[in-house]
């Protein structure tokens, strides 16, 4: 059994703590500032008993979702992944330093400080400890961010969410890609939920088919998803910091959605690996092996 973890950080370790996430935390806002402006990060650091700092970074989209072109550091841990059960019920949680406390608790170490974008205190976070800044600004371009950068100490999205999926499609041959996008984009357009609309499923169709859409099609297409995004986000559980389940549950639709329109508007320029990660994120994951076998 492990040791009992700190109950509390000392006070000047702490303080040097909530500088080195307010840092991370700056960095990364930037780098997801234009791309996706609704999205509120926190940066915490945990210490347990060995008393080694561990950075954990979360989101307030869904299961702590990465936008694209957002790299997070190696070192730091994704709150989402641990704890399906956890992972569902502060599923979106507004105030992502409260997620990303539950989940540093759970593990049974200590939370030395905290940072994140969100702009108001919460009295379960600063119960926990009294290092923690709120609404953090970015730290400036977004094209200047760290977390700009895909880099050998930095994991592309996918990775955080399906490591060996992510080495699967950067060594295969581009037929047998080709053939598992393929795929993937008809289980998360068709078979994700409830019908898209007529430009998604068109745009859907002519990509399984192996057809171009047009420069309007993509155009109404990113429109639509930049609305749906917003609807998303207001309708994210945990505002007035109540549990609510029927909240929950519309936004968890609200989110699927996004994902599934995201997993098109990616095969208009962005990287396989993003593709995939917005399928995944929508419900839509396939091994690899199933499809090309």
């Amino acid at each position: 059994m492990a040791d009992p973890a700190p109950k509390r950080v000392s006070r000047d370790v702490s303080m040097s703590d909530l500088e080195s996430a307010r840092a991370a935390l700056a960095d990364l806002a930037a780098a997801s500032s234009v791309g996706y402006p609704v999205l509120h990060w926190v940066v915490a650091v945990a210490r347990g008993a060995s008393g080694l700092p561990e950075m954990w970074v979360a989101t307030n989209e869904g299961a702590s979702y990465i936008p694209q072109d957002v790299f997070i550091p190696r070192a730091m841990v994704l709150t989402a992944g641990h704890d399906p059960a956890f992972d569902t019920r502060w599923f979106g949680w507004t105030n992502p330093a409260e997620t990303v406390l539950r989940a540093i608790q759970a593990r049974g170490d200590a939370v030395s400080a905290i940072a994140t974008t969100w702009p108001q205190d919460s009295h379960l976070v600063t119960d926990a400890t009294p290092d923690v800044a709120v609404g953090v600004a970015p730290s400036g371009n977004p094209l200047e961010a760290q977390a700009s950068n895909l880099t050998r100490n930095r994991s592309h999205r996918l990775e955080t969410i399906e490591p060996a999926l992510f080495q699967d499609l950067e060594r295969a041959e581009a037929p047998a890609v080709s053939a598992y996008l393929r795929q993937v984009i008809q289980q998360a357009s068709f078979d994700g939920g409830p019908e898209l609309s007529g430009i998604a499923q068109s745009i859907a169709r002519s990509l399984i088919s192996q057809r171009w859409p047009s420069a309007d099609e993509w155009a109404a297409l990113r429109n639509e998803y930049d609305a749906q995004r917003l609807m998303a986000s207001s309708q994210r559980p945990g505002l007035i910091g109540v549990e609510e389940p029927g909240q929950l549950l519309a936004y968890q639709a609200e989110y699927v959605h996004c994902r599934r329109l995201e997993t098109l508007l990616c095969c208009e320029g962005s990287s396989t690996a993003d593709i995939v990660y917005a399928a995944a994120a929508a419900g839509a994951r396939l091994a690899f092996s199933t499809v090309t076998a």
